[in-house]
């Protein structure tokens, strides 16, 4: 069996590498600093299980299992936290195998035994309750079986298409799209702070956005930095765009 440990600390990362290996030395061990080398291993080493820590610098360990469990072939996930009693209660209550920090080997090797795959609820309810994840920091979309991770400060826009959306962005220098399956819906929900509707089926970057201009036909355009081609301007949005631009 092949186990992923993620966790930013060395010292925790080897103290869990030596438990399992007293568990069964013929365990493949692979190992991870953030949520993102975790995606990565997961992605090329394809384990079985990740020993995920929680609280991880650049992406959390609930957002990486976010983007995991959303895979064709999503590994089994049993966190490990340093959480106090009462935010364990979260995870009991959504029947989430967890671990609590300093890890022992009777505990593991139960958890291992017991380990199943998460679904998006509870992961979504989890997340709640510990208000650990607010939103993220990256999309995830499936490419040929694999993770490929979206930075959200590349996204210039969202643009829908019956059940896809597609994606529009910065990718070494170029501008790039994605196809992922989301609603834009929930997509404006979660990043409302950053993103703005201006039709309904775009969402646009706030930051990206230049000017509006009049077309000849009554159409008004909305001019992205960085972008030659505007995107049109619903009049139901059109004074929110305005607004916007004046604050």
């Amino acid at each position: 069996m092949k186990i992923l440990i993620a966790d930013d600390e060395p010292l925790a990362r080897e103290r869990l590498y030596h438990i399992l290996k007293e568990i069964d030395d013929d365990y493949q061990l692979v190992e991870a600093s953030n949520g993102l080398e975790a995606i990565e291993q997961v992605n090329q080493e394809e384990p079985e299980i990740v020993l995920m820590d929680i609280r991880m610098p650049g992406m959390s360990g609930l957002e990486a299992t976010q983007h995991l469990i959303g895979s064709d072939n999503p590994p089994a996930i049993i966190f490990t936290t340093a959480y106090d009693e009462y935010a364990l209660q979260a995870f009991e209550s959504q029947a989430v195998d967890y671990l609590l920090k300093p890890i022992r080997k009777e505990r593991l090797e139960k958890a291992l035994n017991n380990c199943r795959k998460l679904n998006k609820l509870q992961l979504e309810q989890l997340g709640q309750q510990n208000q650990e994840i607010t939103y993220r920091t990256h999309i995830s979309a499936q490419i040929r079986g694999t993770i490929l991770l979206i930075p959200v400060k590349d996204i210039c826009c969202f643009m829908a298409d019956h059940k896809y959306i597609t994606i529009k962005h910065n990718k070494d220098g170029e501008l790039v799209e994605t196809i992922i399956e989301e609603t834009l819906k929930s997509l404006e929900e979660e990043f409302s702070n950053q993103f703005l509707r201006i039709h309904r089926n775009a969402l646009v970057r706030k930051d990206k956005i230049e000017a509006l201009e009049k077309q000849d036909d009554g159409r008004v355009l909305l001019k992205l930095k960085g972008l030659s081609n505007g995107f049109e301007v619903s009049r139901r949005h059109l004074s929110s765009v305005r607004k916007l631009m004046k604050s």
